[in-house]
């Protein structure tokens, strides 16, 4: 059996409840949803307190709602962790949203904002740099476009992205270096030029998803 067979059985498996499959989703999929709630509420911070686990069990039951009907929309497309990452972190952010104004600005990056805000010319550049970078992005397969967000909008690094979605380090390592190569070769740039910043500053994480 392929891979993306085992993983098509696993959630046919886990939407009927099966026992085994269960435990297995704890033990692989909690932690990577709980890492979605955290990116969701460092995003909308609502005013009033919330429960997480209130929360993560409200998205465990919606997605087994109608005999697991979400879950049966996997097509094993992309990996199912990055499937259901994606899932979770839209599913947050749309009840967050409900409860506090969402905060991103340019004060999250007050160096930025400060550094174009007299320069129209500077601030033009940065502007089509940024759009190059999404465009580059977008030609990205749904996993890839995952781990661009992992590790260059929240930050994690290839031990913590490996943790959560239940990889190996070295393996993440490896895809990262692979996926600038690729960044490089669609932006153009020489094989040793940076993308790390040139990404971070780039990506739109609104568009940024694994294909859920």
């Amino acid at each position: 059996m392929t891979e993306d067979n085992s993983e098509l059985r696993f959630v046919s498996d886990l939407a009927r409840g099966d026992a085994a499959a269960l435990r297995a989703f704890d033990v692989r999929c909690r932690p990577l949803i709980g890492h979605a709630l955290g990116v969701a509420l460092r995003r909308w911070r609502p005013e009033s307190p919330v429960q997480p686990e209130d929360l993560t069990q409200d998205f465990v039951g919606f997605l087994f709602l109608d005999g697991g009907r979400r879950l049966r929309s996997f097509e094993g497309r992309s990996p199912f962790p990055a499937w259901l990452y994606t899932v979770a972190l839209r599913y947050f952010q749309r009840r967050l949203s409900r409860l506090a104004p969402d905060r991103r600005a340019a004060g999250d990056c007050p160096e930025l904002a400060a550094s174009d805000e007299h320069d129209p010319e500077r601030a033009l550049e940065a502007a089509q740099s940024a759009a190059r970078v999404r465009a580059a992005v977008e030609t990205l397969p749904p996993d890839d476009r995952l781990l661009v967000r992992l590790f260059f909008v929240e930050g994690l690094n290839a031990a913590e992205v490996a943790q959560t979605l239940g990889r190996g380090p070295s393996a993440v390592r490896m895809k990262k270096m692979r996926l600038l190569e690729r960044l490089r070769s669609v932006l153009g740039l020489p094989s040793e030029a940076p993308v790390d910043t040139a990404v971070d500053a780039g990506v739109d994480t609104a568009k940024i998803g694994a294909g859920a």
